[in-house]
Parts: C-alpha cells; sequence; structure tokens
C-alpha cells in the first residue's frame, strides 16, 4: 500500500536539498578553479557555450527565483515577463570577465541561495506534497 512505503520513506526535505545545493555549488567551484584561465574560451561546438559563459549561467540562474521570491514577492506567474528576463540574463552571460571575477560571481551568495530559496520552497511545497499522497493512499 502507498502509505505505507512513504511512512518507510526517508524524507527528503529543506535541508537536505540546500545541502545537496551547497555540494554542487562547492564541486562547482573546485572545477571552475582547477580549469586554466585560457581554457575558459574553449567552447565545444559554434552553437554552445564557452566553459567561462557556462560557469556565469551556473552563478547567475539562481537571480530568477531572487526575482520571483524576493523582489516582486510574487506568489503567482501570471504577468511575469519570463522571455525579458530571460534575454537580461543570455545578455550578462556574455559580459567579459575574467577568471577571478568568475570565481567571485560563483561565491557570491551561495549559502544565501541555499538557505533562502531551496528552504523557502520545500516549506512551501514539500508538506503538500506529501499530504496529496497521503490523500491518495
Amino acid at each position: 500500500m502507498i502509505s505505507d512505503t512513504l511512512k518507510d520513506m526517508n524524507y527528503y526535505g529543506a535541508a537536505e536539498l540546500a545541502e545537496g545545493f551547497r555540494t554542487v555549488r562547492k564541486n562547482t567551484l573546485i572545477i571552475a578553479e582547477e580549469i586554466g584561465e585560457q581554457h575558459y574560451g574553449f567552447r565545444a561546438t559554434p552553437d554552445t557555450r564557452t566553459i567561462a559563459q557556462t560557469l556565469v549561467h551556473i552563478a547567475i540562474v539562481t537571480k530568477l527565483p531572487e526575482q520571483i521570491l524576493r523582489v516582486e514577492k510574487r506568489t503567482a506567474m501570471e504577468g511575469f515577463d519570463f522571455l525579458g528576463f530571460r534575454e537580461r540574463l543570455i545578455a550578462e552571460e556574455q559580459v567579459t570577465r575574467d577568471k577571478a571575477q568568475i570565481v567571485d560571481l560563483l561565491r557570491d551568495g551561495e549559502g544565501e541561495v541555499a538557505e533562502y530559496y531551496v528552504k523557502r520552497a520545500m516549506a512551501r511545497f514539500g508538506k503538500t506534497a506529501y499530504d496529496h499522497w497521503e490523500r491518495r493512499a
């Protein structure tokens, strides 16, 4: 029965999700530091990002939840200019930065993202999802 299975499952909550985010960010920083700056311009194909652009993308992609949750304090996405916001992020990826600037960008706010956004999302949706499964059982 589903409810018996759920009771035996370990709940992957906000703390675990935040820890996972921190681990991925830590590993990304290690990789960013180990890659020589002379390789940051490498692009596997003409249609892909350079290493520098990929690392910047990883660093700034958290600006989306920041805009939605902190700046605009939205509770719904109706009226949000996602395409316009996406274009601004793409333009920011194209800004020329040296390795030190990119590593700093990756470090900026790394703990804040894990603590604020992940925990807020899990607090809002985690219990709701579990309760939904309980009602289905």
